[in-house]
């Protein structure tokens, strides 16, 4: 599926961590449609004087960057906060190329992660029903490589995802109508995956409390009212670097999954049926269970759902 195409555009949003971007940078720059796709840098203005440095060391970086048909610099001369400069950079790019592909400064990706995410794109783009692509995996398969791929209801993770431009023109931050989340319970459960996972708890934060500021939370709840599923490859093509110890949001044990599979195959097999199957969804709930104990919920709320950048206050 990957001759003769349009593929589609890279975001990464970056802002204070020059050896995570370059990393990530690298990486992206191994994939094998690398030299066919356009990479966009979207560089955050500093917060804080401290962080300036950085920021200007990212931008220097950015400007020596090859190994892509064009890399576009978007240096914001003022700080937009990560969730801003996310809605602002896929709404204008998306708006141009009608898909687009997006990361964050601490992914580092397989290097079939791109023919995935462009297969998907070109494969479901005429699928409503399919409202984005990640090349996460909350399933992993790591002991039993699969070439497979699966849909689930999991709309709003961070760890590198794709859209099209008609399903991210329904995205609503202000979450209009999120209040019948409140009171209608069976409602309730449905949005946080039959109750595995407090993601209610976030959007309540997101609409009441200033300091939460979650791009994720309200693109899951905009696909969660089209009844979105999200393909995914069944064993990871994209991992977290950011488990390091250099920023707040990341810290403590790394959760399983968060380095990208080594393998030399890509991901060939794709759902025919836009559903998600039972099979699927009863893993989900169980991992879901899993990084809902007490001990990692912040943890994973802030690497999932994450409201700055890392290293950010």
């Amino acid at each position: 599926m990957n001759e003769m195409r349009e593929t589609a555009p890279v975001i990464l949003f970056t802002y204070n961590r020059p050896e995570h971007t370059r990393r990530t940078i690298e990486a992206l720059r191994e994939n094998e449609l690398a030299e066919e796709t356009e990479l966009f840098i979207f560089s955050d203005g500093a917060k804080k004087e401290a962080d300036a440095g950085k920021v200007q060391e990212i931008r220097d970086y950015a400007g020596t960057v090859t190994g892509f048909r064009q890399v576009h610099l978007v240096a914001r001369a003022k700080n937009y906060g990560l969730a801003n400069n996310v809605i602002e950079g896929v709404t204008e790019v998306v708006g141009r190329y009608g898909k687009v592909i997006v990361l964050e400064d601490d992914l580092v990706t397989n290097p079939y992660f791109l023919r995935f995410m462009n297969d998907g794109l070109d494969r479901y783009e005429k699928e409503k029903k399919v409202t984005g692509i990640t090349g996460y995996s909350f399933l992993d398969d790591r002991t039993d490589y699969r070439k497979e791929s699966y849909f689930c209801g999991l709309t709003g993770t961070s760890w590198s995802w794709a859209t099209w431009a008609d399903r991210w023109a329904a995205f609503d931050k202000e979450a209009k109508g999120w209040e019948r989340l409140k009171e209608d319970k069976a409602y309730r459960k449905r949005f946080n995956y039959d109750n595995t996972y407090n993601f209610y708890q976030i959007l309540k934060m997101q609409q009441q409390d200033a300091k939460t500021n979650s791009w994720a939370i309200r693109w899951y709840y905009t696909t969660f009212l089209q009844g979105g599923l999200i393909l995914a490859p069944t064993c990871s093509l994209v991992g977290n670097d950011g488990w390091d110890g250099s920023g707040t949001h990341c810290g403590g044990k790394a959760p399983s999954a968060v380095h990208a599979l080594k393998t030399s195959r890509a991901v060939t097999e794709f759902p025919e049926e836009i559903r998600e199957l039972p099979e699927v969804r009863r893993r989900l709930k169980k991992e879901l269970k899993k990084i809902s104990e007490p001990h990692i919920l912040k943890r994973i709320y802030h690497t999932v759902f994450r409201r700055n950048y890392i290293g950010q206050p």
